[in-house]
C-alpha cells in the first residue's frame, strides 16, 4: 500500500521477527501506523497480536530473541534501548489498557493512589498538580464522581469503571501512541459501545495514535481507519477498514467474517473457519414456520424448571452497626422447558450470575420458590446432591475453573467419584473416554494438563465435565465469551448438537445478544434484579417491549 503524499509514521516496522527457543512466534511482519491514525491488529488467540504489542513496549519475555531491518517509534530506533530508556519511553510516550483490568490494577491499593504513581514515575508536579490532573482525565473518561473513584478499591467498581481507569491512567501523561489489547473482550455490550466511543473522541482530542488489538471484527469495523489480519506470526492482509470488510482477499480474513452469528437471519447451523476453508459449507436456514412447530411441540410439556417469587438479598452492618440491605433480585418468575435453550441477557451487575447460583443454592434465594421437576427444592443434604447432579455448570474461563495441576482424565473421574456414577478404574477410564468423543476429544487428551490445550479444547474439557454426571439442564455463564470467534461458532454448534442428542436444557447467559439470538428459543432480560421483558427469541429482537432491550440490541456490532 502506497504512502499518501506528507504522511508521516509514527510507528514503522519492518521485517520483525521474535523466537522463543526454537519456535518463531513472529516471522518477517512489517506494518505502519501513522500520526493521529487508529489501525487495528486482528487474528485469533495465538496468532501473535500480543506478543507484537509486547515488543512495541520492550515487554517481550526475556527468553525471547528478535530480529528486524527496522523497528521506529517517533524517530527513536526501540530495537536497541536499554532498560532505562524503555521506563521513560513506557506510560509517557506510550499508553497501554490491557484486555482484563481486574488484573491489572493493584487489588490492595485505591484507584487514586495507582493513578497518581503514574505521575511519580513521569513529572516532578506537585501533589496538588497531580490530583488535578488525574480528577480532569476522569471526567474525560466519563467517571464524574472522582471522590468515590479515587478512594476505591478496583474490586468496588464495575467492569466499565474499571476499563476507564485504565484508561484514564494511560492517557496521563498524554501518549503519543495508545495500545488498546482487547479493551472490551470483558465487557457489556452497552458499555462495550461506550469504551469504543470514548477511544475515538480521545483520539481526537489528544492528537494521538491508537494500534487497537481484538478479535472481534465487528468493533474493529467502527473504530479503525487500517486493518492487519495477522495468522499463525504472520501479517496475511492489510487495507483500510472498508476495503478489508467489503472485499476480503485472504481465506482466513474470509472465514472470520464468515464464522460471526448474524441476527437478520437463523442458521441451523453456524459456519465454520473450517467450512469456509473447506468450501463446500452449505448455510441452511431455518424458517419461522418450522421454528414455531418446534416451539409448539417444546411448550406443550411441562416445565423442567419453575420459579416463583425468587428474591436474592444481601445485608451487612456498618461499622455504627447499622443494618443495610441490598436486593440483588427481585420478585423473580419463569419457567424453562425440556429441550430448550432459555437465554439470559442483562448488562453486569443485573443479577444474571446471582440467579445462577441462586437456582442450585450455591448462594441460596432469600425468599421464593423453586420446582424441579414439578417437586418443590428443599434444602435437604440428599435432595442438593440430586439437584447439583442434574443441573451443572459451563463457566466463562475454561482456564481457571480447570485445576492446574490435574489431567483432564483426573478432573473428570473426580465428578465420577463424588456423584458415584462409576466404581473401577476400568469404567471411569471408560466413561471418561466417552465423554471426550463426544465433544470432539480423542482418549490421548486424557492425559494432558489444561496448559497443554488450546482455548477451544479446554472448554469443551469443561463441557465433557459438565455432562458426566448425565445432567437434565445445564447453566452455561458466558461460556464463550473468552472465545475466539471461529473457536466460538464451533462450541456453539457442539452445544446444539448435545442438547439434540442427549435432550439437554440450557440456561444460557451472556452478555453477546447476537450468540443469544442465535442460541436461544426464549431470552429473558434482566435491569437492576428486575426480569423485565421475556420473548421468544426472534420477536423479543424485531419486537421489543421495553426500552432498555431496545437499547441492547441498538448496541450489538454489526458487519453488514
Amino acid at each position: 500500500m502506497k504512502q499518501k503524499s506528507g504522511e508521516k509514521h509514527l510507528i514503522e516496522i519492518k521485517n520483525l521477527s521474535l523466537y522463543i527457543g526454537s519456535a518463531q512466534i513472529l516471522k518477517t511482519i512489517s506494518f505502519k501506523i501513522g500520526e493521529q491514525k487508529i489501525v487495528s491488529l486482528v487474528g485469533e488467540s495465538g496468532s501473535g497480536k500480543s506478543i507484537t504489542a509486547l515488543s512495541l513496549l520492550g515487554l517481550q519475555p526475556k527468553k525471547a530473541e528478535f530480529e528486524a531491518d527496522k523497528m521506529v517509534f517517533d524517530g527513536i530506533d526501540i530495537s536497541k534501548l536499554s532498560s532505562k530508556d524503555w521506563q521513560q519511553l513506557r506510560g509517557k510516550s506510550i499508553g497501554m489498557i490491557f484486555q482484563e483490568p481486574q488484573s491489572s490494577l493493584n487489588p490492595s491499593m485505591r484507584c487514586g493512589k495507582q493513578l497518581q504513581e503514574v505521575l511519580q514515575q513521569h513529572t516532578a508536579t506537585s501533589d496538588k498538580e497531580q490530583k488535578n490532573l488525574i480528577i480532569e482525565v476522569l471526567n474525560e473518561v466519563q467517571l464524574s464522581d472522582t471522590d468515590r473513584i479515587l478512594m476505591s478499591y478496583p474490586h468496588q467498581l464495575s467492569g466499565g469503571q474499571k476499563q476507564r481507569i485504565m484508561i484514564a491512567m494511560a492517557l496521563l501523561c498524554k501518549p503519543k501512541l495508545l495500545i488498546a489489547d482487547e479493551p472490551t473482550t470483558a465487557l457489556d455490550v452497552t458499555v462495550q459501545k461506550e469504551i469504543i466511543q470514548l477511544l475515538k473522541t480521545l483520539q481526537k482530542k489528544y492528537q494521538m495514535s491508537i494500534l487497537f488489538i481484538s478479535h472481534d471484527l465487528a468493533l474493529v469495523k467502527q473504530l479503525a481507519d487500517k486493518v492487519f489480519v495477522m495468522y499463525q506470526g504472520k501479517i496475511v492482509e492489510e487495507g483500510t477498514t472498508a476495503t478489508i470488510f467489503k472485499n476480503p482477499k485472504h481465506p482466513y480474513t474470509k472465514g472470520l467474517l464468515f464464522s460471526r452469528p448474524k441476527t437478520e437471519v437463523r442458521l441451523e447451523r453456524l459456519p465454520t473457519l473450517a467450512d469456509y476453508q473447506s468450501g463446500d459449507f452449505k448455510p441452511v436456514t431455518l424458517s419461522a414456520r418450522e421454528r414455531q412447530k418446534q416451539h409448539l411441540e417444546l411448550y406443550e410439556k411441562s416445565p423442567l424448571l419453575e420459579v416463583k417469587g425468587l428474591e436474592k438479598i444481601y445485608s451487612k452492618k456498618t461499622w455504627r452497626g447499622v443494618k443495610q440491605e441490598f436486593k440483588a433480585i427481585h420478585s423473580l418468575n419463569f419457567s424453562l422447558f425440556p429441550g430448550e435453550t432459555l437465554g439470559l441477557v442483562g448488562e453486569s451487575g443485573c443479577g444474571k450470575s446471582t440467579l445462577a447460583k441462586a437456582l442450585i443454592y450455591l448462594d441460596p434465594p432469600s425468599q421464593g420458590s423453586i420446582f424441579y421437576e414439578g417437586k418443590h427444592i428443599v434444602q435437604s443434604t440428599q435432595a442438593l446432591r440430586k439437584l447439583r447432579k442434574e443441573i451443572q455448570f459451563i463457566f466463562q474461563d475454561p482456564y481457571a475453573a480447570l485445576h492446574p495441576q490435574k489431567t483432564i482424565g483426573n478432573t473428570i473421574i473426580e465428578v465420577l467419584d463424588v456423584h458415584k456414577i462409576a466404581t473401577s478404574p476400568e469404567a471411569k477410564f471408560k466413561r471418561g473416554k466417552e465423554l471426550l468423543d463426544q465433544v470432539g476429544l480423542n482418549e490421548l487428551f486424557l492425559d494432558r494438563y489444561p496448559h497443554e490445550l488450546s482455548g477451544g479444547q479446554r472448554q469443551r474439557a469443561v463441557i465433557a465435565r459438565a455432562l458426566a454426571t448425565e445432567p437434565k439442564l445445564i447453566i452455561c455463564d458466558e461460556s464463550v465469551a473468552a472465545l475466539d470467534i471461529s473457536i466460538q461458532a464451533q462450541v456453539l454448534n457442539l452445544l446444539n448438537k448435545l442438547k439434540k442428542e442427549l435432550n439437554l436444557s440450557y440456561l444460557f447467559i451472556s452478555h453477546d445478544l447476537a450468540v443469544v439470538k442465535y442460541m436461544s428459543d426464549r431470552v429473558m432480560v434482566m435491569e437492576k434484579g428486575h426480569l423485565i421483558e421475556l420473548q421468544e427469541a426472534d420477536q423479543l429482537y424485531t419486537h421489543p417491549k421495553n426500552a432498555y432491550t431496545q437499547k441492547l440490541i441498538e448496541a450489538i456490532p454489526v458487519l453488514d
